[in-house]
């Protein structure tokens, strides 16, 4: 600069991307199901999400009823967003090397899946607000969910989840899960409902899972999804434990998780399968030739001639 006095606190600096040493990678989504609508930070018409879309800062992404999307970030986090939810992007980590970048999402309603990445900081560096708590991160995997009343539900697989509401911050350890009330603190933790010990048979003309009934749940939780893609097919509410349905061949995924009294989602059931063609149809049996036929014609020729 000719003179840096010239710079105030407060001013901006646009910096070329071409400049940089690493270039930022942008959060992409993937694994898209139905319609999935992006709507701009910056203006303009909101669009439909392809596979391979880039998401920048503030854009909001809204699943239809029967939709979703995955959202991947640079540092490998991911974000399963389910069907009926709206998520903005409020900001992301860009940078492999940065460990102090922040991401920060805003779940307005529906539900998601976190897989974050651990971070080397000790600092909870993975943030997601919703209108009544925050749930922030350092690394683990867990769920996120707020219903048509404002209510927050966390449920915690793997790692821990530092939930704060009304001033109350609640350490959500693996296993456990808590729910927040619109202005209210979050309760205790409470232990997830076990996995349903889920047992599946696919053949071509359908497949079946069936599982035993448990004491403390008012319902289940069904998905199902494709594989490699890990796309979300269809998501069902149960209230026994049975399942069936036709599927074309392929290979698949099928998640079952209890629901409790509070709408909290225990532990998951997974199970892979394979749907396989149908087996081709026997051939025909040649037709045998009946000696017995024969003699009899040759013996009725004969009384014919002697006639």
């Amino acid at each position: 600069l000719d003179n840096p006095h010239s710079l105030r606190p407060g001013n901006s600096l646009r910096v070329p991307i071409s400049w940089l040493k690493e270039k930022p990678i942008p959060a992409t989504v993937d694994a898209v199901t139905g319609e999935v609508m992006l709507y701009p930070a910056r203006g303009g018409e909101p669009r439909q999400l392809q596979n391979g879309d880039a998401v920048a800062f503030g854009d909001a992404l809204e699943t239809a009823a029967k939709s979703s999307a995955r959202l991947r970030f640079a540092d490998q986090s991911e974000v399963y967003i389910k069907p009926a939810s709206l998520l903005v992007v409020t900001r992301y980590r860009r940078f492999l090397d940065q460990q102090n970048e922040r991401t920060e999402l805003r779940l307005q309603r529906g539900n998601i899946r976190n897989s974050v990445t651990p971070r080397q900081s000790d600092e909870a560096s993975f943030e997601v607000y919703t209108p009544g708590a925050v749930a922030a991160v350092r690394g683990t995997e867990y769920y996120l969910g707020v219903d048509g009343a404002e209510t927050t539900r966390n449920e915690v697989i793997d790692g821990r989840v530092d939930v704060g509401a009304r001033g109350t911050d609640r350490q959500i350890e693996g296993g456990y899960a808590t729910l927040a009330r619109l202005d209210e603190a979050p309760i205790e933790p409470v232990e997830l409902l076990p996995a349903p010990a889920m047992e599946v048979s696919a053949s071509h003309t359908d497949v079946v899972a069936v599982w035993p009934t448990q004491s403390k749940a008012s319902a289940y939780l069904l998905e199902l999804y494709s594989q490699p893609a890990g796309r979300l097919l269809t998501q069902a509410h149960l209230s026994t434990g049975h399942w069936q349905k036709d599927l074309p061949t392929g290979d698949y995924r099928l998640l079952v998780r209890a629901i409790d009294e509070n709408g909290l989602r225990g532990q998951e059931s997974w199970h892979a399968f394979s749907v396989t063609p149908a087996p081709p149809p026997p051939e025909p049996e040649p037709e045998k030739e009946s000696h017995w036929d024969l003699w009899a014609f040759v013996g009725a020729a004969a009384l014919l001639l002697a006639l």
